[in-house]
């Protein structure tokens, strides 16, 4: 495995340079807030596993003695959840999500004097800001994530693929010589509908390469998906893909799991998701060979997305504010950051965080963020997901064309400007 030093470098030519020193945090102070009660710490359910999660949030106990009880709730539930355990004053203390929220100020406590803002890059701090130009969250432990496809290097060089696809023909002519060597090149999770929106993510970032005002247009309905140059030749692909066999044939019935466990295991040749899938890929084969490739660009420059930082936020109600800021800040300390990416690999969103062994999957995407060819995702808009997620279905089954989708996918972005009265809409 690589000893290669991951690090997170400016993004833009003007981001600042970073101090690297944190000021360990003081311990928590009040026990459990004089509540008699538990942290209660919510997140969505495939986070609530994460092995270096609750390993540090034990580590906090045995530190302080306060108790913190964490809620997984279901994935595909959770902003709902949410939301209503906060109407409701349910004993919220910290949260996930919802970050997107017009008054985030409503139900969420601002982090005045935030120290973790010297450990980051300048462009990835200001990706947490709220429109309103305040800060509502503590970056988690999880490294920065990053969307493309995810493979099996053992597979993809039985097939006799050994260099990168650089275009989208090369890459289906890769898949092409997986599905000759008697593998299902590519594994689609269509059940799991938010699987979905990782090829989004990943062709999104693309979309914008070369053109630094296309989000600021598409958010002020200045422009539309369907116009952006490259958006038919991707979503064209990917049909392709489905039409002609290169896919699993279960494509809308199979589950994220089975994904892994395909990829993993080597009878799938890649998976298109989120870097979190490294962790999954090497808990169910700790030896396999995994590699990442990004989604090229058909009409530009190839760049890959590099996610905010999950956000972890204070419930305004909380009655054990203090002692959750102290739990957040403890939990972002560089040991318990190395320790949370040893076993679920990310990209530190910290400049002090170095790892004494790097997943090769993430040293392929360093290389992309070496090269200045990587972007943070900082748009506020409120994508309309369930409404993707649909029309991807649609596509993929050949129940609708690319035209129709893109149709499609336009309207939702329409109605979700409109419904959350965002000017220009």
């Amino acid at each position: 495995m690589s000893k290669k030093t991951v690090r997170i470098v400016a993004l833009t030519a003007a981001a600042a340079s970073l101090a690297t020193v944190l000021a360990g945090c003081s311990g928590a102070s009040g026990g459990d807030g004089g509540t008699g009660k538990p942290l209660v710490y919510m997140v969505p359910s495939s986070w609530a596993n994460y092995e270096g999660l609750q390993e540090n949030i034990d580590a906090y106990t045995e530190k302080t003695g306060v108790e913190v009880e964490v809620q997984g709730v279901p994935d595909e539930q959770y902003d709902g959840n949410v939301r209503a355990k906060l109407a409701s004053g349910g004993g919220v203390d910290i949260f996930a999500g919802l970050n997107q929220e017009k008054d985030p100020g409503a139900f969420m406590l601002e982090i005045t004097d935030p120290k973790f803002q010297s450990r980051m890059s300048e462009t990835v701090f200001e990706s947490m800001e709220s429109e309103d130009g305040k800060l509502y969250s503590v970056p988690a432990a999880d490294g920065l994530s990053s969307f493309g496809i995810f493979y099996n290097r053992e597979v993809f060089a039985a097939a006799g693929v050994d260099t990168a696809p650089e275009t989208l023909d090369e890459l289906t002519a890769a898949f092409e010589a997986v599905k000759k060597s008697g593998v299902t090149p590519l594994f689609v999770s269509g059940r799991d509908g938010w699987t979905l929106l990782q090829h989004r993510n990943a062709v999104n970032t693309d979309f914008g390469a070369d053109n630094p005002d296309l989000f600021a247009d598409l958010e002020s309905n200045e422009t539309t998906w369907s116009e952006i140059p490259g958006f038919t030749e991707q979503y064209q692909t990917l049909a392709d893909w489905a039409k002609n066999g290169l896919t699993n044939s279960d494509l809308l019935t199979a589950g994220y799991e089975q994904g892994t466990t395909a990829v993993a295991e080597g009878t799938a040749g890649a998976i298109i998701n989120g870097s979190w899938v490294i962790g999954e890929l090497r808990g169910a084969n700790p030896d396999g060979e995994f590699g990442f490739l990004a989604l090229p660009n058909p009409v530009g420059t190839t760049k890959i997305a590099l996610s905010q930082p999950n956000m972890m936020h204070i419930a305004k109600d909380s009655t054990q504010a203090e002692t959750a800021r102290e739990l957040l800040e403890f939990l972002i300390e560089p040991a318990q950051v190395e320790n949370f990416l040893a076993t679920t690999p990310g990209i530190p969103a910290y400049t002090d965080v170095t790892l004494s062994e790097v997943d090769p999957a993430i040293a392929d995407m360093q290389v992309w963020v070496d090269a200045g060819k990587a972007a943070v995702d900082t748009t506020r808009f409120p994508y309309p997901q369930d409404d993707q997620i649909a029309a991807y279905q649609e596509l993929l089954a050949g129940r609708i064309d690319v035209a129709e989708f893109s149709a499609r996918y336009d309207a939702a972005w329409q109605s979700a400007g409109k419904t959350a009265g965002i000017e220009g809409f």
